[in-house]
């Protein structure tokens, strides 16, 4: 056992002051300061220990958020956290956030639309003006908070857990770590992870510069990082899977992601579409769920009907749905069949219903089940696999699709890769590529 020196004087020091109260004993005959010393060499008192942690009881669902707001979405950071906290967590339900805000730089030319930051042309060096917003002064860096029912939507209320001033949220194995942690300390039955950012589908783009500093979803200004639809499947393997996973982000809901994230997620929530700025109405998402039987199929659908309904009631046009990712192993068969089968078709017609497709954002993505509908209706020979497979998603894949507006009354739930003109070998990265031939029926598609 250690010896604490120091209490050791004060605790020999108090035996002979209590005994001399007691006794009525002279002070001046007290022992010296040396006599206490050596007296009390022999006698161990135990040095006092750090308290241990205390571990935290398992609820049923542990919800974590990434917020990468490092990038001109910052602005929207404490929106979306003052909507959580509008529920908070429960006795049953953890609410974890990682969020992230870059500090405000001025930009050099304060006139222009927007802003204008350093960078010499407008593919060169630098950052594009649109990529810069200035946010809130009070903080800025990324912050972990464990979110706690408020009510006030001007300020946070939730407990500050970490601050990491340089987290790059743009490298996947970042987004592995905050998971890991967030496991860790909030222990439960199920996981829910939400990644928060722009997003692209599969695709890798470079908005023309090099390197590229989009890639597919969690884009960080900071550092000019992404992470790819890859790197996503990597990082979900490398946590050990969660039950269910989100993106509130733009154009994520494709067969590729799908696919690339099926063996780690059994149930995937995305949008075809890309999302208003604004994101996931969490305040809606959390109520309904609160109010589930909490099993994974309904804490997706509470997300995809939350979402809905926050953009029907503003007027807003938007796509969300929420799939079992079991079916995308059965979904790749059939394409795969039916990619043999079109590959010996009129190209003209298939390259007609292409161009019908409903079609989203900027990333060659367009409905699956609108454009099989589509090709069979032109190519009798299709119709048959097509319908097998309309049945297979419909039927069996998707849980809830939710689509809103007219322009999308023919999402059927999930998007898939469909380019008009040229196709994209970073496309060959993919599990889907490389599993499937949807690649060979769109290299024929766009070969000249």
């Amino acid at each position: 056992m250690k010896k604490t020196k120091i209490a050791q004087l004060f605790a020999v020091t108090a035996l002979f002051s209590g005994l001399a109260n007691a006794q009525n004993i002279d002070f001046d005959r007290l022992p010296s300061l040396a006599d206490i010393k050596a007296r009390s060499a022999g006698i161990e008192i135990p040095a006092p220990s750090a308290s241990a942690p205390q571990a935290r009881a398992q609820k049923e669902w542990t919800v974590m958020v990434f917020i990468n707001g490092k990038n001109n979405l910052s602005r929207y950071v404490e929106i979306d956290m003052n909507e959580m906290e509008q529920i908070g967590s429960t006795d049953k339900v953890n609410i974890v956030v990682e969020a992230g805000k870059l500090k405000y730089t001025v930009p050099d030319y304060p006139d222009y639309p927007g802003g204008w930051d350093n960078y010499d042309n407008p593919w060169g060096g630098g950052m594009p003006p649109y990529m810069k917003q200035a946010v809130s002064a009070d903080w800025y860096g990324v912050r972990r908070y464990y979110v706690q029912k408020d009510a006030d939507t001007a300020t946070l209320g939730s407990q500050l857990l970490q601050e990491l001033p340089k987290a790059d949220m743009g490298d996947w194995n970042h987004l592995v770590e905050y998971v890991q942690w967030a496991k860790a300390n909030y222990p439960a039955k199920k996981y829910m992870l939400v990644v928060w950012n722009h997003g692209d589908g599969w695709k890798t783009k470079s908005l023309g510069r090099t390197p590229s500093i989009a890639k597919g979803i969690s884009y960080d200004d900071e550092t000019g990082n992404g992470i790819t639809t890859v790197q996503l499947g990597q990082a979900l393997a490398k946590i050990g899977g969660v039950d269910v996973y989100a993106s509130d982000a733009c154009l994520m809901q494709m067969a590729e992601v799908v696919y690339e994230l099926k063996d780690h997620a059994p149930v995937i929530v995305g949008s075809e579409e890309t999302e208003p700025g604004d994101g996931w109405d969490y305040t809606a998402f959390l109520s309904r769920m609160m109010t589930s039987n909490l099993a994974p199929e309904a804490v997706a659908t509470a997300a995809v009907e939350g979402y809905s309904a926050s953009y029907s009631a503003k007027g807003k046009a938007v796509t969300m749905s929420a799939v079992r990712s079991s079916e995308a192993e059965p979904l790749r068969l059939l394409t795969d069949q039916w990619v043999t089968l079109a590959m010996t078709q009129d190209k003209a017609k298939l390259r007609e219903a292409l161009n019908e497709t409903t079609k989203f954002e900027g990333v060659d993505a367009r409905d699956l089940l609108h454009f099989l509908n589509l090709a069979g209706s032109k190519l009798p020979a299709l119709q048959a696999k097509g319908t097998e497979i309309s049945a297979l998603v419909s039927g069996r894949m998707i849980i809830r699709n939710v689509p809103t507006g007219d322009s999308y009354k023919n999402a059927g739930g999930l998007a898939i890769y469909l380019p008009s003109y040229n196709f994209d070998a970073n496309y060959s990265k993919l599990t889907l590529s490389k599993t499937g031939n949807w690649d060979e029926f769109m290299q024929w598609m766009t070969a000249k």
